[in-house]
């Protein structure tokens, strides 16, 4: 792959991946004991919107690393071309990861 010959881009996409790991570590070790249904989403209107389990958090991180894989995906096809969107790319992966971590610290921190 391309993308890994450039120390740059490993940088990036590794420390993407590493926070996506980091929150999965997270979310096992604080959400191993909860059985109840946790708090999702919080409206400061109306109060709870959304209820859901342990599964429901896993889906977001599974979300986040489809995104990450799409991305690393992307970066490599448009590589050759445009190393500029592959930064870009790269980039977009790691403020996503950035944004579950926080995302989700918040969904433990209230539950």
């Amino acid at each position: 792959m391309n993308v890994f010959k450039n120390r740059n881009l490993v940088i990036i996409l590794g420390l993407s991946f590493g926070i996506l790991i980091l929150t999965a570590v997270i979310v096992y070790v604080r959400l191993a004991e909860i059985t109840t249904p946790l708090i999702i989403h919080f409206d400061a209107f109306k109060g709870i919107d959304f209820l859901g389990d342990r599964g429901d958090v896993f889906k977001i991180l599974i979300v986040a690393l489809t995104i990450f894989a799409l991305n690393l995906i992307l970066a490599e096809f448009i590589f050759d071309r445009q190393r500029f969107l592959s930064f870009a790319f790269a980039f977009i992966g790691l403020a996503i990861s950035i944004l579950i971590l926080i995302a989700i610290s918040v969904i433990i921190a209230i539950n």
